[in-house]
């Protein structure tokens, strides 16, 4: 029987997908499902289909997984913020390990998969989140007031009374700070909470305001303490959303890099220096590049304010940078790789290839270009040894993730299926 778009059928679920959605199957098509979970039987209905993918709305749970739970806020579901609320938490942990295996398997051609560790849950799983952007709106009696994008439907702005994963407990949608057309950007640091407005392309529009007096900042510096150092800021620059993971996260760090005294440790994408500065007296110096000119300045104030004098900070792109290493002949004996979620180009993989680092961190927030990344290193001669998974961001679909590979020799790397293709 044909599937068509609009009808409802039943369907048992086979697999959580990355992305959020539960999976399941009918005349060889895959179907997407929104709110499910692994083991389900749902009414659903068909909404749009792309090649041999269908997509669907939940109608019905018509027997609920054991890992189903009643969802702890009253937005989840027309939110697009949160995707696992429905899901007990240590599932949530479990699916990630499997979404990451078969990404290794599948996207990476891993043959052999490394010692994936158990990922490590967030000690906050709600009000862990150090910033919410807000939408501006008008009511149909005029009123102004903020919210979030109805999921699916971005142009519709829903009242934001209450968000249960932020730091702060509020009426948001209430916020009488406003300027014409612009988002509201609420963050949480380690001092007192501020706000300031971007526009839709994220190009900052104004100063920040301390949240509670309404009283403006200038061009203060905000910071953040941790693994007993304070890392200045600026207020619109970027750190991890949830604070109460990142000592844990500095740990597993330097437990992969086992950092000795002579060695050279190279920070790329290093933005204001977190990772090289907790590490940095430890090692004999610390190279760190990011193509950010303003996050270079706060790691050299940073470096300066925790009294290290062998760290050495430019703004550059990786691939150059990293280009002018080989040049030199420099050799760094620890490279920490933490690039934005569309991964490496091509130029910084082989660049990094052909430096040679004894022991390679690659960190990511997005697992399928780790993945691409991880084969490429394993082609050229680096064992992927060990794959540390944390959850920054409880209840979504979203998981970081720390890697270990180690440079065994060229030919000599993690096996994959485009390695055994051209041999």
């Amino acid at each position: 029987m044909a599937v068509r778009i609009g009808d409802e059928i039943v369907l048992d679920l086979v697999d959580n997908a990355f992305g959020g959605e539960a999976v399941g199957r009918i005349n060889n098509l895959v179907i997407f499902v929104p709110f499910a979970i692994k083991g389900e039987k749902v009414r659903v209905k068909i909404i749009s289909k792309k090649r041999r993918m269908l997509f669907a709305d939940l109608l019905e749970v018509i027997e609920p997984s054991p890992e189903r739970q009643e969802p702890f806020c009253k937005n989840f579901g027309r939110c697009g913020g949160c995707q696992y609320q429905h899901i007990k938490y240590p599932y949530q942990l479990e699916i990630f390990v499997k979404q990451l295996k078969d990404l290794l398997i599948r996207t990476g051609g891993f043959l052999e998969l490394p010692e994936i560790l158990p990922a490590l849950p967030s000690p906050k799983t709600t009000h862990y989140r150090n910033r919410i952007d807000l939408h501006p709106a008008v009511g149909e009696a005029g009123e102004p007031y903020y919210g979030f994008c109805l999921r699916n439907a971005p142009k519709t702005i829903f009242p934001l009374t209450e968000c249960p994963i932020f730091a702060l407990e509020d009426d948001f949608s209430k916020i009488p700070m406003r300027m014409e057309d612009k988002l509201l950007v609420l963050r949480t640091h380690s001092g007192e909470p501020y706000y300031y407005f971007k526009d839709n392309h994220n190009v900052v529009s104004s100063k920040p305001y301390d949240y509670k007096t309404k009283e403006s900042l200038g061009d203060e510096d905000v910071f953040y303490d941790f693994c007993g150092l304070r890392f200045f800021n600026s207020y619109s620059g970027f750190f991890q959303v949830n604070p109460s993971l990142l000592e844990t996260f500095a740990k597993v760090v330097r437990d992969f890099a086992q950092p000795k005294s002579d060695d050279l440790l190279l920070d790329v994408y290093c933005g204001a220096g977190f990772f090289g500065l907790t590490l940095a007296k430890e090692v004999k110096k610390v190279l760190g590049v990011e193509i950010d000119p303003s996050s270079i300045a706060y790691a050299k104030k940073n470096a300066e304010a925790a009294g290290f004098t062998n760290c050495e900070y430019t703004a550059d792109f990786a691939e150059n940078f990293l280009k002018g290493l080989l040049e030199t002949g420099v050799k760094p004996d620890i490279c920490i790789l933490d690039p934005p979620r569309t991964g490496l180009t091509n130029k910084a993989v082989s660049a990094v290839k052909h430096l040679e680092p004894k022991r390679l961190i690659y960190i990511s927030c997005g697992p399928p270009t780790f993945a691409r990344d991880a084969a490429k290193f394993a082609n050229a001669g680096y064992q992927l040894s060990k794959i540390q998974p944390l959850d920054l961001f409880p209840h979504t679909k979203h998981f970081e993730l720390i890697s270990l590979f180690e440079w065994k020799g060229k030919g000599l790397g993690s096996p994959t299926k485009s390695a055994e293709s051209e041999e």
